[in-house]
């Protein structure tokens, strides 16, 4: 475990010093003053990655084969990219991705990554537009799927009515527009 949370370092980061440290599981460097790109390129046995409350303005993953990276938060920063460039390559494992709070912007992808161990999901205000991805319906261990403050428009797809495990969908401050779909009413879980 490297923690180097709540300091005043900064600088950017050399992702393939990270790399050579094969057995790191957990890398916590939040509420510091790093910079420039993200790279989110760590060793197999990565499992956490906290950089959120920096100063990131791009973020990037190499897939790996393997890798067991399984919680990301890249939120509170300053990141300001198309979404389909940050979302290639993002760890098919991945359990938790917070990327709430930065400048993300566009439609997500057409044919969105398959994370179907994601639980949560937190992408709440950015500059995200367009509809809201269908296959989301196929994530069915999301718990918390929090899309707020953004620009999302169209309608919310009838397949996130079928998340039994959901307890938090936020939607808010967005620009949809159409009814509610009937099967929203089948997520009892929602507290």
């Amino acid at each position: 475990m490297l923690d180097l949370a709540e300091n005043k370092l900064e600088g950017s980061l050399n992702a393939t010093e990270f790399w050579k440290l094969r057995y790191l599981t957990s890398i916590d460097i939040s509420m510091n003053d790093f910079g420039g790109h993200a790279d989110m390129y760590f060793g197999p046995a990565m499992v956490y990655v906290n950089y959120s409350r920096n100063h990131f303005t791009s973020a990037g993953f190499k897939r790996f084969a393997g890798g067991m990276m399984s919680v990301v938060n890249l939120s509170n920063n300053l990141i300001d990219m198309e979404a389909v460039d940050l979302f290639q390559n993002v760890p098919l494992n991945v359990t938790e991705l917070n990327l709430s709070n930065n400048t993300l912007r566009g439609a997500f992808p057409d044919s969105f990554p398959f994370l179907g161990k994601l639980t949560r999901f937190t992408i709440a205000n950015n500059d995200m537009e367009g509809p809201i991805p269908l296959g989301l319906a196929d994530f069915t261990d999301l718990t918390v799927l929090d899309f707020a403050g953004n620009k999302l428009s169209q309608g919310i797809p009838p397949g996130i009515g079928y998340l039994e495990k959901l307890t938090v969908l936020n939607l808010s401050s967005n620009v949809l527009n159409a009814s509610i779909p009937g099967s929203i009413g089948r997520l009892e879980g929602v507290l």
